[in-house]
């Protein structure tokens, strides 16, 4: 089956999360080692890995993924120990499986035969990997040598089963589909032909209607009921087979496979009868199958995860799929479409209420209902776990802690906070910058470490937690931390900043962020050319968000990213002052009050209000934008929370709730202190969406 066929992507998807669940399972052994329920997901992993590529016919995918299962087997039998060199060696392999699929790992870089000599060393053997039938004793010479050691449960137990192949699809494709799986059949041991003729419906043309060009044949092998049915493993629906292990059938009834044998219609009919009386008497789903007098081993737990991505895949027969796979631009034409939604019913309930009809009013409200049920469920759609990214980066932090000699723990909390999937995708990059950095600058070596009275072994927290309609990600490190002196002689030996520049301490943090900075005295191959802080900086504004350093010499460095939870709509507070109207998140929105009357007469731009025994200082967004023109008797204060800051926003007038579809700026207009974006009104003009934290440190600023 080539990989340029319809199920191509399918296959690159599957085998991409095996190989990153693999990528999980060995950072958690390397933690564990004695741990067998581990060794289990590690060798379940390569065990599906390998019938994928087997079934695409990725042969040197198949033999490399065959030889760690091998040296894995070797470990579940407790002949052979989890060690370093173990865990070193499948890492490695695992990245020249990604690199034949081209999974993102340059396979220039990642060699062959190194990691197939290594490993065939660790199984103790010159046997060369992936021949692994000519290397099998003889069933004569296994019964010499004994029984084999406990452990290898299914594997050398000779068993026979029934495997009965019903296809539903046109006669060309089945009688193609059927030759492909018996001949993975032959290769799993002693295949033999039970039944079934090729034929044609009554009333059916062999052309083009359904012909139920399948077998039945009975297949001994010691490779386990698993390896069995792993070769249906990529159907559309496993109910077209059925897998039953039986008792040898009297050799009389065995006719060796050579294809599909025709056969009379009688003989061929109450085969097919038998067939189909069979199928309803076992869930195919659920692999459940007993032979007479005989229990049927139940197929090993599968990794979490696992069942449901197989469930998705390919249904069983009765039952209903709990997810299903979309791809990711038709959501993103759904949210899209949705957005246009609520612009279109701003519009209506604008215009229902200007004319004031009663029951124009009321399909409105009831639209309005809808397409807020809508909203929420179209972009909880698009809300994943942030865990997805975060767990790539354990990986990285090994190889790179290894490479540097130094011991490092990363530690991940908040896995389960959810946000936007576009988010997401940019997300990775800027993080990995920043976990380099943290690693190469941060982190001391352990002989440093101890001479300062730390633990040799450097801790990493990266954390994910909401906060209102923000999330807020962090990365600590307890490392060497950062020198405010150094970075500012730094950055005026570079000609950054002048001599005579004043900055409190969090601004000369934030000098790191420009481009061509650096304090590295030398250059590595992991950082020191002054780039990657100014692009982390211009990917997080991106998604408009923010980042913040924190720095104490000696006991480590904070970074903080806050982020909006989506990119595409938002609830929303519409304010207006003067003929500008602007939009509050709803999220940062704690109260509105009335401005006492004499307070506009009072002088300066940062002005407070007592506020049930609290002040709270509030700024004019008339002024802070030069909104010309006289503001109004009485005006509103929204006061908005953010961080632990309180702080009022006055406003000519609160107009209500909105649904705000958030749009760009554009590169024209660029970043401008404050604004985050704009939305459409129902009447046609715009609304400036508020960046409030920024847009009170820019006040805050002007005024100092």
């Amino acid at each position: 089956m080539a990989l340029d066929s319809g199920m191509g992507d399918l296959f690159m998807e599957e085998v991409g999360e095996t190989l990153a669940e693999l990528d999980g399972a060995l950072l958690e052994l390397e933690k564990s080692p004695r741990d067998m329920e581990l060794v289990n997901r590690v060798f379940r992993a390569v065990h599906t890995f390998k019938g994928a590529c087997d079934m695409f016919g990725v042969d040197e995918a198949v033999t490399l993924a065959h030889a760690v299962e091998s040296v894995f087997d070797h470990v579940r039998s407790g002949r052979k120990e989890v060690d370093k060199a173990l865990l070193d060696m499948t890492f490695a392999a695992r990245d020249r499986l990604a690199a034949i699929l081209g999974q993102g790992v340059d396979a220039a870089v990642v060699g062959g035969q190194g990691v197939s000599s290594a490993l065939r060393d660790l199984l103790g053997t010159t046997t060369p990997i992936g021949e692994p039938e000519a290397s099998k004793p003889s069933s004569a010479a296994r019964d010499a040598a004994g029984p084999e050691p406990a452990g290898t449960g299914c594997h050398g137990q000779t068993r026979t089963f029934r495997v009965a192949y019903t296809p539903k699809r046109l006669a060309t494709e089945a009688a193609a589909e059927a030759s492909y799986l018996l001949d993975a059949l032959r290769g799993l041991g002693e295949c033999r032909m039970e039944a079934d003729a090729p034929e044609t419906p009554p009333g059916g043309d062999s052309d083009t209607g359904a012909c139920p060009a399948g077998f039945t044949a009975l297949l001994t092998t010691d490779k386990g009921e698993d390896a069995v049915r792993d070769v249906f493993l990529f159907l559309d629906d496993p109910g077209q087979a059925v897998v039953e292990a039986v008792e040898p059938p009297p050799p009389d009834r065995e006719t060796p496979v050579a294809g599909p044998v025709p056969e009379d219609s009688a003989t061929a009919a109450g085969v097919q009868g038998e067939r189909d009386a069979r199928a309803s008497d076992h869930p195919a789903a659920s692999g459940a199958s007993e032979a007479p007098g005989e229990a049927v081993p139940q197929r090993p737990a599968e990794p979490a995860g696992a069942s449901s991505k197989r469930e998705s895949r390919t249904p069983s027969t009765g039952e209903h799929a709990h997810s299903l796979r979309v791809d990711a631009g038709k959501l993103d034409d759904l949210v899209n479409l949705v957005g246009e939604l609520v612009i279109a019913q701003a519009r209506l309930s604008q215009l229902a209420g200007s004319i004031g009809h009663a029951a124009l009013t009321g399909v409105a409200e009831e639209i309005e209902r809808l397409s807020n049920e809508l909203r929420d469920n179209t972009l909880g759609i698009r809300m994943l776990p942030i865990g997805t990214t975060f767990g790539r980066f354990r990986r990285l932090v090994r190889d790179l802690s290894s490479d540097m000699r130094k011991q490092i723990e990363l530690v991940t909390e908040g896995d389960e906070t959810e946000l936007d999937k576009t988010v997401i995708e940019q997300l990775g990059d800027p993080l990995v910058h920043l976990l380099r950095n943290s690693i190469d600058h941060g982190i001391e070596p352990p002989g440093e470490r101890m001479e300062r009275g730390k633990p040799p072994a450097g801790r990493i927290v990266l954390s994910a937690e909401h906060a209102g309609g923000e999330v807020l990600i962090q990365i600590i490190d307890d490392g060497r931390g950062m020198d405010p002196e150094k970075i500012r002689a730094k950055a005026l030996e570079r000609g950054l900043i002048g001599a005579e520049a004043r900055l409190a301490e969090a601004e000369i943090f934030n000098l790191v962020f420009l481009p061509g900075f650096s304090t590295a005295e030398t250059v590595t191959s992991v950082s020191g050319r002054g780039v990657g802080m100014d692009v982390v900086k211009r990917g997080i504004e991106s998604l408009r968000g923010k980042i913040d350093i924190r720095s104490e010499p000696g006991r480590g460095t904070r970074i903080t990213i806050k982020l909006p939870l989506t990119l595409a709509i938002i609830d929303g507070l519409q304010v207006r002052s003067g003929d500008a109207y602007f939009i509050i998140p709803l999220s940062l929105v704690e109260e509105c009050v009335e401005l006492p009357a004499e307070a506009p007469a009072r002088g300066g731009r940062n002005r407070t209000i007592h506020l049930r025994g609290e002040i709270v200082s509030y700024v004019r967004l008339r002024e802070v934008f030069g909104i010309s023109g006289e503001p109004p008797a009485i005006e509103q204060v929204v006061v908005a929370r953010h961080g632990e800051a309180r702080t009022g926003l006055a406003v000519d007038e609160v107009v209500g709730q909105r649904q705000t579809v958030i749009k760009s700026l554009g590169a024209y207009i660029g970043n401008v202190e404050g604004i985050s974006g704009a939305t459409i009104n129902g009447d046609g003009s715009m609304s400036l969406i508020l960046d409030v934290p920024a847009l009170v440190a820019t006040v805050r600023s002007e005024a100092a």
